[in-house]
């Protein structure tokens, strides 16, 4: 997961509610300029950015455009399917993380 340094309390947030509600579930956070060398020795099964342009370039199947402006749509790649949601809660990015863990 990583967003810009302003972001950095709501990715740690975000961060600490997985952990705890999805025990199970590896969470690692990073920095946006260091997010590509995160992803390589973590290998994620989803990348949580909230940068377009990190995850078109990634080449990821599974990732959460999450957007930090409440007016603009998160986007949701995952499964072959894309989709948006409008300022998703904790509990609607749960539910991505299921969704994803029941497709691999």
């Amino acid at each position: 997961m990583a967003l810009e340094d302003d972001y950095r309390a709501y990715q740690d947030v975000i961060a600490v509610g997985i952990r705890i509600l999805r025990p199970r579930t590896d969470v690692e956070t990073a920095d946006l300029k260091a997010l590509d060398e995160k992803v390589k020795g973590f290998q994620p099964q989803v990348v949580i950015c909230s940068r377009p342009e990190f995850v078109d370039s990634g080449g990821w199947d599974t990732w959460v455009e999450l957007s930090v402006d409440p007016t603009r749509p998160t986007k949701v790649s995952a499964g072959g399917r894309c989709y948006e949601r409008t300022n998703p809660t904790l509990e609607e990015l749960l539910g991505v993380l299921d969704e994803i863990e029941q497709l691999t």
